[in-house]
């Protein structure tokens, strides 16, 4: 491993890609840091005898890292989700009294291109979010969103031409202190009652996906009262579920992934008690 100082980073990452055969980039969202390296990757991939990228393609890496993008491309392809609002049209009055005749109840402020539950904040009412909104003018680059009550749900999916192979159903396991959320645990594969809908959103987003090559995470709010899986987010990168994977599957997952991005052809192996296994597994953060 090698220590370097931020400003150095990136000189030091595009020396260090020229000397591998493959790039496998693990990385937050936030800040743009996973887009930017991603970037370097895709640059890099281009020159002759160049690396290759274990990842997805530009498309995907840009709508997995903006949460506006996301929204609009998951509403395109008519999968559920939810409503979202740059923050500052709330301090226009006619757009906000319209939010707060139709959306009154408890609302999340989130960053852009904030990774996982960080910066994610709760507000009890409309009113309550718009003055935190007025005390920072930073925070004008947030986007919000009505808060909907559910099951905090993911799922690990494997992507590859517009085709989608999932390795686990999971639950989330998700608390919240001081207006803030935090993610306390996952037991994969906890949610596998919901595995025929889960499969179906996953199908419909390799296909809005095209370039989607390798490992994809999914977040997603199961609503058991009006039966309903809303899509939050799709991270095009590794997620914390992967730690449990290789005991969930009785298989490496890495192998899976490599085999899906590298082969010349690709067939997922079949989910029985001779091959891969479908195992609950808790994962304690």
């Amino acid at each position: 491993s090698l220590q370097v100082s931020g400003d150095r980073f990136q000189t030091i990452f595009r020396q260090a890609i020229k000397e591998v055969d493959l790039i496998w980039l693990i990385a937050p969202e936030t800040g743009g840091i996973l887009l930017k390296l991603s970037e370097i990757c895709y640059e890099a991939a281009q020159v002759e005898n160049g690396p290759l990228l274990i990842g997805s393609g530009y498309d995907t890496m840009l709508i997995g890292t903006s949460k506006t993008l996301c929204f609009e491309a998951l509403r395109d392809a008519s999968i559920n989700t939810l409503p979202v609002h740059a923050a500052e049209d709330l301090l226009f009055a006619d757009y906000y009294q319209k939010l707060a005749q139709h959306e009154p109840l408890p609302w999340v402020a989130k960053p852009e291109d904030g990774a996982g539950c960080d910066g994610i904040r709760f507000f009890p009412s409309l009113a309550a979010l718009r003055d935190w909104l007025e005390q920072d003018a930073a925070r004008l680059d947030y986007l919000v969103q009505p808060y909907e009550n559910g099951i905090a749900a993911s799922m690990s999916i494997l992507c590859r031409n517009g085709k989608a192979y999932v390795l686990s159903y999971n639950q989330q396991h998700v608390v919240g202190e001081n207006q803030q959320f935090k993610l306390t645990g996952i037991t994969v594969n906890g949610m596998i009652e919901y595995r025929r809908a889960f499969d179906t959103i996953a199908r419909k987003i390799a296909q809005m996906l095209p370039d989607a090559l390798g490992y994809i995470g999914v977040d997603m709010i199961v609503n058991k009262e009006n039966n309903r899986i809303d899509v939050l987010e799709i991270n095009p990168r590794l997620t914390t579920s992967y730690v449990g994977l290789c005991q969930a599957l009785n298989t490496n997952p890495a192998k899976l992934i490599l085999d899906c991005v590298l082969a010349d052809q690709f067939l997922m192996p079949p989910f029985s008690s001779q091959g891969l296994a479908q195992h609950q597994v808790k994962i304690t953060l």
